[in-house]
């Protein structure tokens, strides 16, 4: 799996891009590196093109996702959207991103980017 991000302090944006075969463990440690991050500041938002990512996670793998997510609360408070490319993951990432809201946590899945940016400015 390849897990790359970038964090552009004067966009307060963090670029992520995920590809390849799937790893939850390596997913959730990547994920928790980003949030520990020196250049991460409370509000950036969060970009995930998961378009080339080939992974179908459980139920109970979303919520563990979930519950990552929501322990970082506090630290991450910006908007976070999911741009995928197929009907799957633009599901499951509907089923995230209601755990999510029930813990006041923005998130929303799109199917291009452009969308998810103008998401940010809304």
């Amino acid at each position: 799996m390849i897990f790359e991000f970038d964090i552009s302090e004067s966009e307060s944006l963090v670029s992520i891009r995920v590809e390849g075969t799937g790893d939850f463990q390596k997913g959730v440690e990547s994920v928790l590196a980003i949030a520990n991050d020196a250049r991460f500041k409370n509000g950036f938002n969060v970009l995930v093109d998961l378009c080339n990512l080939n992974y179908h996670p459980s139920l109970e793998e979303l919520r563990t996702f979930a519950d990552v997510l929501i322990s970082l609360k506090d630290r991450c408070t910006g908007k976070t959207a999911l741009v995928v490319s197929n009907f799957f993951h633009y599901g499951f990432g509907k089923v995230l991103s209601g755990f999510l809201e029930l813990a006041g946590i923005k998130m929303q899945v799109f199917r291009d980017t452009l969308e998810a940016i103008q998401w940010f400015k809304d």
